[in-house]
């Protein structure tokens, strides 16, 4: 018998625990958008929040254009949504070919993180909005190159938002 005993201790213990713990800890897995136990993963999510929070503190809001303005920006918007990792794609191409061609080399196969340094390097862009886009691009590679993030539509909807405030940062450096 105590053998028996000795046996099933830990067993039921565990047992007893995952009971008593399981009403917070599934509260607790509801908020987590990503977790990877070996190898501790940064939760995607957080990260993007604190570069597009950055970008909102750095950049002017853009005005608020009319229909006229909103047809030409480049930027498509529609009411059924793309997935958001496209979104987020998408609307980082079309900044990329305005910085590119803010470049004076718009068929330049230069990386632009190459692009954006030089542009404040020289004075065409300010380097708060150099730092933005560089964070834009790291987040952007981060979406191209993996499949393992779990990205929101909060997360497309604001990174879209912010490259929305650096087109507007931009008009003024393309006069």
């Amino acid at each position: 018998m105590e053998k028996l005993i000795e046996v099933l201790a830990w067993p039921i213990t565990t047992i007893i625990v995952v009971i008593l713990i399981r009403s917070p800890l599934s509260e607790l897995v509801l908020t987590l958008k990503k977790l990877k136990y070996k190898d501790l993963e940064l939760e995607f999510e957080k990260e993007a929040n604190k570069i597009l929070a950055d970008a909102e503190r750095d950049l002017p809001e853009p005005p608020k254009p009319g229909l006229e303005k909103t047809k030409n920006s480049g930027i498509l918007f529609s009411k059924r949504r793309l997935e958001p990792a496209v979104e987020i794609m998408e609307s980082w191409r079309i900044l990329e070919l305005k910085l590119r061609e803010l470049s004076g080399e718009p068929s330049s196969q230069k990386s632009m993180g190459h692009i954006i340094r030089e542009l404040s390097k020289f004075g065409k862009i300010p380097e708060e909005t150099s730092k933005v886009l560089l964070e834009l691009s790291s987040l952007r590679n981060r979406v191209s190159h993996t499949n393992e993030e779990v990205i929101t539509y909060n997360v497309s909807s604001s990174f879209k938002d912010s490259i929305s405030r650096v087109m507007s940062a931009l008009e003024p450096c393309n006069s």
